[in-house]
């Protein structure tokens, strides 16, 4: 009995786990204004921003696109590594 409810447990969590992780719903999505297609991901700044400030003392965020991030396995990669949940607060009415 005790092994039938641990099994039961264990295909749930990776049933779980198999869902798609998708930018929108990530805390790190900076949305584009036009459409979702060039949004960007604020985990993974580039390193030309860094220089640029160095250069003319403007700090300018540059940050890679989601898409980029998520095709390159040492960031996001396809599974979502570093994704996490966008907590949205209710408004109280």
């Amino acid at each position: 009995m005790n092994y039938s409810i641990i099994i039961f447990l264990s295909l749930l969590l990776s049933a779980q786990s198999l869902k798609p992780k998708f930018c929108v719903k990530c805390k790190y999505f900076i949305p584009d204004n036009d459409n979702n297609e060039f949004s960007k991901c604020s985990l993974f700044p580039k390193s030309e921003g860094k220089f640029d400030y160095l250069v003319s003392g403007i700090h300018t965020d540059k940050y890679y696109y989601c898409s980029t991030s998520r095709e390159m396995n040492h960031m996001c990669g396809e599974e979502g590594k570093y994704y996490k949940r966008k907590i949205v607060k209710k408004s109280q009415s």
